[in-house]
């Protein structure tokens, strides 16, 4: 079975800086003008239970570096390298700030902000996992408007060494805010096997919000008897697409591919398609069960379908491997913190991409293979809240162009915070049948979708809910 992972590798920083702070010392490479044994421009700290020795290294990422290797830790505390503040630009309230570094532990990216009537502030920017070669750590950090005096400073609170260097700060847009038509990060709702409890609680709060997902359907599960009252309709799957959701495949009877016969998993990926077809799909897409597979039927996949998604949790960057799209599974035990991370890294990289993966929902949640709807909000929440864009994933590969129909149908939500019915005993949609849809299909090339080779180094970053525990030198 094929598990390749891609992760990412490195970050980069936002095209077209209007503005870069000119950092004292950033490389490390300048002696102390007054014979000091450091480098110029830059103090030790250890404060708390820390402590801590400090070296002006010979050989840092690039000529010389700064390390401090802790012996002692506590309960409060951390040690860090001080540089010279520097100014920062009056228009910017978005900088992303970056550092090369190694260390044995995970430490911690911050940005300090000093106002003109001298109070402070620590903005977080990443937590950092321990690396054991040079690795750039860069990420993006919005600070409150009236900022004057900036300080970048990587820490690192328990015992172990840390080595940083080449310091950089950079403004990223001239007054604080996404130009028209730019994002930090593009993120796509998928929806696995067509739950009728998804349609009926995820799916409304999703077109609340003004956004809309893709749909893996199981193509033998609508109107089948015995399966009405857990999954939905061919007709709700006509008012999705009435909707402008995404209408993919999900195999023929959601068998592990893995384990079946060439016979049994071509006819697996291949019959869906005329039932889709049937339903007004562009049959864009295709998401193994499981996320299972093997190199034949993905190579097969490859002839059939413009994508694949795998259930594979990382972030997708350019180029896209369009055969082994990543996606990320929510469940009722994951927590904000966890798509967090996600957003996080997706902003780092020049058209970050997030696909997410849910399933069923249930107001109790019996088991990690369902969401609540008010979990599922918290992701929306968050999602607004970073500022992302949401497409469909062929909405995103430019194979979908849609405009609602003018007349929207009435979903009974099963969800009381929506304002539903008492009860809800279907997912039947009043108004549009579904017969003619709003979505148009863009043509896609014939040829072979090209595959991706190799893994690249994982960069995982966290951003820390809570203020730094850091403190001026």
């Amino acid at each position: 079975m094929n598990w390749r992972h891609f992760a990412l590798l490195g970050s980069c920083l936002c095209a077209a800086p209007v503005w870069a702070a000119t950092i004292p010392n950033a490389g490390f490479e300048q002696a102390n003008a007054d014979g000091g044994a450091g480098p110029a421009s830059w103090t030790t700290d250890q404060w708390g239970d820390v402590q801590a020795t400090f070296t002006w290294t010979l050989v840092g990422h690039s000529g010389r570096g700064g390390r401090v290797q802790v012996t002692a830790s506590g309960a409060t505390g951390d040690a860090k390298w001080w540089g010279v503040d520097f100014a920062a630009d009056g228009q910017d309230t978005l900088y992303q700030v970056s550092d090369w570094y190694r260390a044995d532990v995970p430490t911690d990216l911050i940005l300090w902000v000093q106002f003109a009537d001298g109070t402070e502030s620590y903005q977080p920017v990443l937590t950092l996992p321990a690396a054991a070669t040079w690795t750039q750590a860069s990420g993006p950090v919005t600070v409150p408007a009236g900022a004057q005096r900036l300080r970048v400073l990587h820490v690192i609170s328990q015992i172990g060494s840390l080595d940083i260097d080449d310091v950089a700060c950079v403004g990223q847009n001239g007054g604080g805010t996404i130009g028209t038509g730019k994002y930090k990060a593009t993120v796509t709702f998928t929806f696995d096997d067509g739950w009728l409890s998804a349609y009926n609680m995820l799916i409304p709060r999703l077109e609340k919000m003004g956004w809309r997902g893709t749909n893996f359907i199981i193509t033998t599960y609508p109107d089948k008897p015995g399966y009405q009252s857990d999954y939905i309709l061919s007709k709700d799957v006509k008012s999705l697409m009435d909707r402008c959701h995404e209408v993919a495949s999900h195999t023929l009877t959601h068998p592990d591919l893995a384990t079946l016969t060439a016979a049994q998993w071509t006819s697996e990926i291949t019959d869906p398609i005329p039932t889709l077809k049937a339903w007004g799909s562009g049959v864009f897409g295709i998401a193994p069960p499981y996320g299972s597979y093997t190199q034949p039927i993905l190579a097969a996949m490859a002839k059939l379908y413009p994508y694949m998604r795998t259930l594979h949790p990382d972030v997708n960057q350019p180029p896209y491997n369009l055969h082994e799209l990543n996606g990320h599974v929510l469940t009722n035990i994951s927590q904000n913190n966890e798509l967090e991370e996600l957003l996080t890294r997706a902003e780092q990289i020049e058209d970050g991409w997030v696909i997410l993966v849910f399933h069923r929902a249930s107001a109790d949640a019996p088991s990690d293979a369902y969401v609540t709807p008010d979990q599922f909000q918290g992701f929306l929440d968050l999602v607004q809240k970073h500022g992302a864009k949401v497409e469909t994933i062929a909405q995103h590969l430019g194979l979908q162009q849609c405009t609602p129909l003018p007349t929207q149908p009435t979903l009974v939500v099963g969800d009381k915070s929506l304002d539903a019915p008492a009860a809800a005993t279907s997912a039947t949609a009043e108004g549009s049948s579904g017969t003619a849809s709003g979505c148009n299909a863009t043509p896609r090339p014939n040829a072979m979708w090209p595959l991706l080779a190799g893994a690249l180094a994982l960069l995982r970053a966290r951003r820390r809910a809570a203020k730094p525990n850091v403190r001026p030198g």
